[in-house]
């Protein structure tokens, strides 16, 4: 069945994949402007601690339940525990995929549109205020966001309906290596301006008055978006693993390689920010109002621009491809659609539920809210309490024995997973509806 469904060609390919589920908007549009605006240092230390003590742990037993099962993210947990409603986990994952994706792909688009604008030196000459009114006159304009947005799916659905390793892979092969050498050059660049020491000083001292439990729940909510956690991705991945791929280990490297290109973001961004005196606290806006503004500006202002934006599409498109991977996966596995229905049609059903978010900024943030601060915790906090309690330790050491996972650390690993992942996930979301 595994040959039927495609696998990655090895392990490096999954590693490859699983970065460019990881690496996307999150590290670049979201990390940026959730920094910008809870404190530098000091978000980004409770970004880690979130990461270590709950994302990873859960990200390790999503691979583990996909590999262990070799199914879609519905399967897997009905394989694993028949005749229970854990599949209902399961569902929560395709939901996620369903949800999240239709209102990615429209940021997606507005990414897509900032290339045709630096392409025709839109930027050029432009004061920040003639700027931000070219987000608005894209936000006002349905009809641009709607297409661009069926652009951006469209994209999608052509590299998931390749396959596997012939798709997905392939994709990632190409956009990772060249997302990281465009954002070192970006890098190098940023740290000649003359508020690059300004920039890093932001980044690196804490301003602990701006962490407030809102923070933290933000914090919580980017390590589930951005390292893909309680989405069904990884499970997904997971399941097209093969054998003597070592689960903690892909982990960590997935997980630093995530939060280092973040972190790198960020030195490109907020040097630029504070070279024109931009607010680093623009929210949203910061990627498409404030950074534009820094382009028209700069030296070699076009093509700087150009090749920023595309850095995004590839991160937009790489975190895009497993979203619609875990639906296409369940038509694939459940129904016996073929690859080619399952992704063009999910696409499409995607792509309608999406133009909401296009019409009507106020659906898009609480879409947004619901996806980041709800589904994707929950989701893991029941990945984690499945793995942490329903699984049985002989379970989870076939998937991951001693010499993968010392015994200490495969200890620590349960532990996070039973107690700290659930308790932690359980605070916030209890403080998001007022209960503290």
């Amino acid at each position: 069945m595994v040959q039927s469904r495609g696998n990655w060609s090895g392990t490096l390919g999954f590693v490859l994949a699983a970065m460019g589920s990881a690496v996307g908007l999150g590290n670049v549009w979201r990390f940026s402007y959730i920094t910008g605006e809870y404190g530098g240092a000091a978000f980004i230390l409770v970004y880690l601690g979130c990461v270590v003590a709950v994302a990873i742990p859960i990200m390790i037993a999503e691979l583990l339940i996909g590999r262990r099962t070799q199914r879609n993210v519905v399967g897997a947990f009905s394989t694993l525990r028949p005749g229970t409603p854990w599949f209902l986990a399961g569902w929560l994952g395709v939901t996620v995929g369903f949800v999240l994706l239709s209102y990615y792909s429209v940021v997606g688009g507005w990414v897509l549109h900032y290339i045709s604008l630096a392409i025709l030196d839109g930027f050029a000459g432009q004061s920040t205020a003639a700027i931000g009114q070219l987000f608005q006159s894209l936000s006002a304009n349905q009809a641009l966001q709607v297409f661009w947005h069926a652009v951006f799916m469209t994209a999608t659905i052509w590299f998931v309906s390749r396959g596997v390793s012939g798709g997905i892979e392939w994709g990632n092969r190409i956009m990772m290596p060249a997302l990281f050498f465009m954002l070192c050059f970006l890098l190098v660049y940023a740290l000649t301006t003359d508020g690059a020491a300004e920039g890093i000083a932001f980044l690196l001292t804490p301003d602990w008055d701006k962490i407030s439990p809102k923070a933290v729940l933000e914090a919580l909510g980017q390590a589930f978006f951005s390292l893909s956690v309680g989405m069904g991705t990884l499970i997904t991945y997971g399941s097209y693993l093969q054998r003597d791929a070592r689960l903690p280990r892909s982990a960590l490297f997935v997980t630093a390689s995530d939060t280092g290109i973040a972190i790198l973001a960020g030195f490109v961004i907020f040097p630029l920010v504070f070279t024109f005196q931009l607010e680093p606290n623009a929210g949203p806006a910061l990627i498409f109002e404030t950074l534009p503004a820094a382009f028209g500006q700069l030296p070699f202002g076009q093509f700087l621009a150009v090749l920023f934006f595309l850095l995004l599409t590839f991160a937009a498109l790489s975190s895009a491809m497993p979203l619609l991977e875990v639906v296409v996966a369940y038509f694939v596995d459940e129904k016996g659609w073929t690859r080619m229905q399952a992704s063009w049609i999910m696409g499409g059903i995607i792509f309608a539920l999406g133009v909401p978010s296009a019409l009507n900024g106020g659906f898009f943030g609480f879409i947004d809210m619901l996806t980041t601060n709800w589904l994707l915790p929950l989701g893991g906090l029941f990945v984690a309490i499945f793995a942490g309690w329903s699984l049985t330790h002989q379970e989870r050491q076939a998937e991951i024995p001693a010499s993968d996972l010392r015994p200490v650390l495969y200890l620590g690993w349960v532990f996070l997973l039973r107690f700290v992942a659930p308790i932690a996930v359980t605070v916030i979301l209890l403080q998001s509806i007022g209960l503290f």
